[in-house]
């Protein structure tokens, strides 16, 4: 899970942006030449090493990449020399993840896409969710389009850097159904992972999957 974009949360970020900074005099660059090698922003990582520019995963990924090092070494701040997972030095790629690492990213998110079908008319809805386990949980209010639903299903997630370019996305196959146990319907409630609007008519429901794949895009060194 230590890669480019793995990772549930980052670290404090007082310390990050000094060692990017650290570890980019020691190779001996220039910023423009590091934001030449992970295609990003120049004006956004001199406010990233002064610390007033937000980082997400994905950037700390290209980061990782053009500094030849680690993602997990930046965090630490301890970047020794070598990349955690190496590949073609000038080609993105899209690498397919692991059923483990796609669950593990799903617990990173509180929305994904809900996608079926009736009546030979497909639609897909944007809902807030939570994990358990392998499945998915999410409820919606009586009476909604949702309320009714069975069946197959598809559910996807992402997470998108437009500025560095990358991201991951994890779609799920399987079955929705609903959740009838009063005392997991309780323990749900309590634990406030609802619909965003509030509704006391909320009606639970379970995708239990069948089929989980994902891919994460990994960048190239920017190297000529």
């Amino acid at each position: 899970m230590d890669n480019e974009t793995a990772g549930t949360r980052l670290p404090d970020m007082v310390d990050i942006p000094r060692t990017i900074r650290r570890r980019r005099e020691q190779l001996g660059l220039t910023r423009a030449e590091v934001c030449a090698r992970a295609g990003l922003p120049l004006k956004w990582l001199v406010e990233l090493e002064a610390g007033d520019a937000p980082l997400s995963r994905a950037a700390l990924g290209a980061l990782a990449v053009a500094l030849e090092t680690g993602v997990a070494a930046l965090m630490s701040g301890t970047p020794a020399p070598g990349r955690e997972e190496p590949g073609p030095s000038d080609a993105r790629s899209l690498i397919p993840m692991s059923e483990q690492e796609c669950h593990a990213r799903l617990a990173t998110h509180e929305v994904g896409r809900l996608a079926g079908g009736t009546d030979h008319v497909p639609w897909v809805l944007p809902v807030n969710y939570t994990s358990h386990g392998r499945d998915i949980l999410f409820s919606t209010r009586s009476g909604s389009s949702l309320a009714d639903l069975r069946g197959p299903v598809a559910f996807e997630v992402d997470d998108v850097d437009r500025y560095a370019r990358l991201g991951w996305s994890v779609l799920v196959i399987g079955v929705a159904e609903p959740v009838t146990d009063p005392a997991e319907i309780a323990g749900l409630t309590a634990a406030g992972v609802g619909a965003w609007p509030a509704d006391r008519g909320e009606l639970w429901f379970r995708i239990r999957p069948g089929r989980v794949t994902g891919r994460r895009l990994r960048p190239g060194s920017g190297r000529r």
